[in-house]
């Protein structure tokens, strides 16, 4: 029994390395069963066991007769407390420390990109708009460029050794239901989007102030607006007020549209 649990555990946690260093990237599919099988060297009963302890750490999801990854930006981190992840002052020191790095990177970025530099966060918004993940996450690759774009390794470094707590912020989503998350998603992303839109244009004209207030602002609003969420969802309401911004007075229509999949590039 323990040298059976041993192999479901190496198993598992093989397969969750690949997803995580993004060998197996999400929405891709796992291969068969009996694929696996010969690819460890075990029987089917084994690999079972280890995709069903996949699934319960989020990791992987099943699709028909098949399984798929699960998208990573939204997992819980190991062996995380959802609830205490949850609380409002783990959010608010979460973006504390982002608006601290993040708002001072805008500026260096406007005062030092290159083309390339440009280029890159233009690439990630159009990714966002046409919701094309092949290269990762659109809203996570225009965070990284614009930080690379600030031209200091120095602070490169410190930005990816908290890359991935940031980016998994959203581990609140598990407090919510399937139909309630993907609603609010397309609104969070779509509102993200538009920041960086905003923040990109400040860079190009080589405005510094104008950047930092943009991304002062990105990060403020998107903060308010999940702990709003969190109140709402304590308090059993359904009705809660959306944090936006007058550029934004559209938001909603555009997330139906998202959701419809008919959303036009603007």
């Amino acid at each position: 029994m323990i040298e059976y649990n041993s192999l479901v555990d190496k198993i598992a946690t093989d397969l969750q390395e690949q997803i995580i260093q993004g060998k197996l990237k999400p929405g891709a599919r796992l291969p068969s069963e009996r694929s696996l099988c010969a690819v460890f060297g075990v029987g089917r009963t084994t690999i079972r066991e280890a995709l069903k302890s996949l699934a319960v750490r989020g990791l992987v999801t099943r699709a028909g007769r098949g399984v798929v990854v699960a998208d990573t930006e939204f997992l819980a981190l190991p062996g995380a407390d959802l609830a205490g992840l949850a609380a409002q002052t783990s959010i608010r020191q979460l973006f504390e420390v982002r608006k601290l790095m993040e708002v001072r990177v805008a500026g260096w970025a406007a005062l030092r990109a290159t083309v390339e530099d440009t280029h890159a966060m233009r690439a990630a918004i159009e990714a966002d708009l046409s919701r094309d993940t092949t290269a990762g996450n659109p809203s996570r690759m225009f965070h990284d460029a614009l930080a690379k774009a600030a031209h200091n390794p120095a602070l490169v470094q410190v930005y990816e050794s908290g890359r991935t707590l940031f980016f998994r912020l959203p581990f609140f989503w598990k407090l919510f239901g399937d139909e309630e998350v993907k609603t609010v998603r397309a609104w969070r992303h779509e509102l993200a989007r538009r920041w960086h839109e905003q923040i990109l244009q400040a860079i190009e004209q080589h405005d510094a102030a104008e950047a930092e207030g943009a991304m002062f602002q990105h990060l403020d609003i998107m903060e308010k607006d999940l702990l709003n969420r969190l109140q709402a969802k304590e308090g059993g309401s359904k009705n809660q007020k959306l944090f936006t911004h007058p550029m934004l007075g559209d938001l909603d229509q555009e997330t139906k549209k998202i959701l419809e999949g008919t959303r036009s590039i603007r």
